[in-house]
């Protein structure tokens, strides 16, 4: 892991964009596919540039919060972005993880396993880049804390054979509960490359607990950047 400190949200944001146009670049023709976050890092996907974008891209969420509301549903809210119609306007795939008619939350979440797990079929040596945000709480990706249970915690998220999961988280964890995320055998064995953009004072206290040298993954889920191949993170914090 590589910590980039800056002096600003947009010096963090200019920094981050700029790494990730780079990663992207760097693997030249191979198959990639692009697994962007919601919230907060959704601020970096139109610095994302036209000319490292092809055919050879798919483009999806790595986590999706289960609604109808555009304004709510990461893949509609990404859609609806400037990047999206590059992407679109250089051929890139999407994977569309909208709710469907009369579509369930655990549909919607095999539906986009399977698109996963077929993308990797398809493409055995394309590689797996994402952004990832982290919450006041220390979540990432929709995988929200159990501190108060923490065999709930690994039978939800550490799974070895699943992908992705969905559940409802509760509103007393999250603003949005119905939630359907990658899983952290998935973060720590499938994503080849990962851009972390934590910005804002809100974040300091969950960030310190991420970056500790000793902390439990049910408590504080963000800590799973530790176990992850390569990744960089981007941030305005102050310690």
């Amino acid at each position: 892991m590589q910590i980039v400190q800056c002096n600003s949200k947009e010096e963090a944001r200019q920094s981050a964009v700029g790494k990730f146009n780079e990663l992207l670049g760097g693997f030249g023709d191979q198959s990639i596919l692009l697994l962007l976050s919601g919230g907060s890092a959704l601020e970096l996907v139109n610095g994302i540039s036209a000319h490292v974008l092809s055919e050879k891209i798919t483009v999806g969420v790595l986590d999706e919060r289960y609604s109808i509301d555009p304004k709510e549903n990461n893949f509609a809210q990404l859609a609806s972005t400037s990047f999206c119609q590059k992407a679109q306007d250089k051929g890139a795939h999407f994977i569309d993880t909208r709710v469907e008619h009369k579509e369930t939350l655990e549909e919607l979440a095999h539906r986009f396993e399977l698109f996963l797990k077929t993308w990797k079929r398809a493409h055995p040596f394309g590689k797996v880049l994402i952004t990832q945000g982290m919450g006041p709480d220390g979540h990432t990706a929709g995988i929200m804390p159990y501190p108060e249970d923490r065999k709930k915690f690994e039978n939800l998220f550490g799974r070895q054979d699943r992908w992705v999961v969905g559940y409802n988280a509760t509103k007393e964890k999250n603003d949005y509960p119905l939630r359907i995320t990658v899983t952290i055998p998935f973060l720590c064995n499938r994503v080849d490359a990962s851009i972390l953009y934590v910005v804002g004072e809100s974040k300091k206290h969950a960030l310190g607990l991420v970056l500790a040298d000793e902390g439990k993954i049910w408590q504080v889920p963000g800590r799973i950047i530790h176990e992850m191949k390569h990744l960089i993170l981007y941030t305005d914090v102050i310690f």
